[in-house]
């Protein structure tokens, strides 16, 4: 019996796959595509999955496949009718985990990669044609039925002790579970066009929403040597009128593509959406990446929300599998994931209202509101969201800090200089403003026992802070103490006396501080 079965060979599917196969989890994936699909959805990932990729060894390898949003060209810039400005939105910076805050990206480029590490382990193997069509939950493991996608009548039985629904947006794991979803109301019929120019061109702004009420537009850059444009569809007419090679052409000449200077990749139409799943668990099967939820594109979140899934859910996975945690610890996935991304769903939302307007009076109101915003920050939409985790028994709900993307900055540390995970590692971390003196034995043998890392950035600790990430970071937090996780997501903080306790909280969380008090 495989430890764990995943729905689906996505980006989700594989990542979770490659996180787990580095913990010693067998995993085995199920797609429905016979073959590797070549196309493209997603386009752009932001810091924190840049990191998360960084911290599986990927760094290198996906370096040349981003195209960073950072530099004075790469502006994220709102167009009224005529072309002017009504709002900008701060993309053109460095995020919180070391790398810029949108990184821009062509999706099968970072599958193959995925799907590539994964076929090395001898842990992990990969089923395509095959599609999910029934889900029988027993005690100790769970019995999925795959019909092969050619031949319905060729079916295979496989058994695992747990299941992971990343079937995307069809979200066949879910209706077999009979998971409802809540749906916000929204959905707009979009034409996406993935183009490749034959000549480099710098486009200027790098990413616009043109809110022409004639017909919303959006241009994106998806990778280094690609552009994206999505075209809304007007109401009356069809999507077979908006979705041809003759209708896209149309509606790219005006920034003078056509088949002789361009290469018009795919052209397809689809259905913005805002929607979660009311259950991320069910039995011992959980739900992860577009069959949990959806939203619209316009905040470059739906791909680095499903990553966050499979970051989450990797840990916790590899814990219970190993005897390290009870299956207790899968209580928090779904409410601590389903309140992170609510809030950016909904946020998504209103921002897909702002866009899709087409009444006259409507669209001359947002504009002149948008354009007093310009002048007048309080009149702004907030910036796009960092928010905290839904709140759950996964780390310390009664600390303002706890449930936050924690930070990374340059380091030195032992003759070595980089990014913090390169240079101390990954898993558990305990940072400490100033330790060396103070900390507590027990803080340092919990923290051993997490598995984890423990950095000091006291004059006799060994770690420097290269470029001030961490001493504003614990000014900002008020702390001289912070735990994280493994998905980086800050478990607790405290004084450097509170450190034995905040490790000890944590091992409580996974059962372990209490099987050791027993003993």
């Amino acid at each position: 019996m495989i430890d764990v079965a995943i729905i689906g060979a996505g980006p989700v599917g594989l990542f979770t796959a490659l996180l787990l196969q580095q913990r010693g989890v067998s995993v085995a994936l199920y797609e429905r595509w016979p073959t590797f699909y070549p196309l493209p959805r997603a386009c752009g990932v932001d810091h924190e999955i840049v990191r998360q990729l960084q911290g599986a060894g990927l760094a290198e390898a996906m370096e040349p496949l981003l195209d960073p949003v950072i530099g004075p060209d790469k502006t994220y810039e709102f167009f009224d009718a005529k072309g002017e400005t009504i709002l900008q939105i701060d993309w053109n910076r460095p995020g919180l985990s070391g790398f810029a805050q949108m990184n821009m990206f062509y999706q099968p480029d970072l599958e193959r990669m995925l799907a590539e590490q994964l076929e090395a382990s001898p842990l992990v193997s990969i089923h395509r044609g095959r599609e999910l069509v029934s889900i029988e939950q027993h005690d100790g493991h769970v019995a999925l039925e795959f019909a092969a996608t050619e031949d319905l009548a060729d079916r295979i039985t496989v058994e695992a002790r747990y299941a992971i629904g990343a079937d995307g947006a069809r979200a066949t794991t879910r209706n077999l579970l009979g998971i409802a979803e809540t749906d916000l109301g929204f959905g707009y019929d979009w034409l996406v066009l993935d183009v490749v120019p034959h000549e480099k061109r710098v486009w200027k702004p790098y990413v616009i929403q043109h809110c022409d009420p004639a017909r919303p537009h959006t241009l994106v850059g998806s990778g280094p040597t690609r552009r994206r444009w999505e075209f809304m569809r007007l109401p009356g007419e069809t999507i077979e009128q908006l979705n041809s090679p003759e209708m896209a052409w149309q509606l790219l000449a005006r920034w003078d593509l056509h088949p002789g200077n361009a290469t018009l990749e795919r052209h397809t139409v689809y259905t913005f959406r805002g929607a979660w799943a009311d259950e991320w668990k069910k039995g011992r099967v959980m739900l992860a990446g577009d069959a949990a939820h959806l939203m619209p594109p316009f905040l470059g979140q739906g791909l680095c929300s499903g990553m966050r899934d499979a970051m989450a859910l990797g840990w916790r996975l590899a814990a219970v599998l190993k005897g390290e945690a009870p299956e207790a610890l899968f209580d928090s996935y779904g409410p601590e994931r389903s309140g992170h991304v609510q809030e950016i769903i909904t946020q998504a939302v209103e921002m897909g209202r702002i866009i899709c307007m087409l009444d006259p009076a409507e669209v001359a109101a947002r504009d002149a509101h948008m354009k007093a915003a310009i002048k007048d920050p309080a009149l702004a939409l907030k910036p796009p969201p960092e928010p905290r985790l839904g709140e759950s028994g996964g780390y310390r709900t009664d600390d303002p800090n706890a449930g936050y993307l924690s930070v990374q900055g340059r380091v030195g540390h032992g003759g070595r200089e980089g990014l913090f995970d390169d240079v101390i590692g990954t898993g558990w971390q305990l940072l400490l403003r100033n330790g060396s003196a103070v900390l507590d034995q027990r803080a340092c043998e919990g923290v051993a026992r997490l598995g984890g890392v423990i950095a000091d950035f006291g004059p006799d600790g060994g770690v420097t802070d290269l470029d001030g990430t961490y001493a504003a970071w614990f000014e900002r937090l008020g702390a001289e103490a912070v735990l994280v996780r493994p998905d980086f997501y800050v478990f607790g903080t405290g004084s450097i006396t509170d450190a034995a306790a905040l490790v000890a909280d944590a091992r409580a969380m996974l059962g372990t501080e209490a099987v050791e008090l027993r003993r």
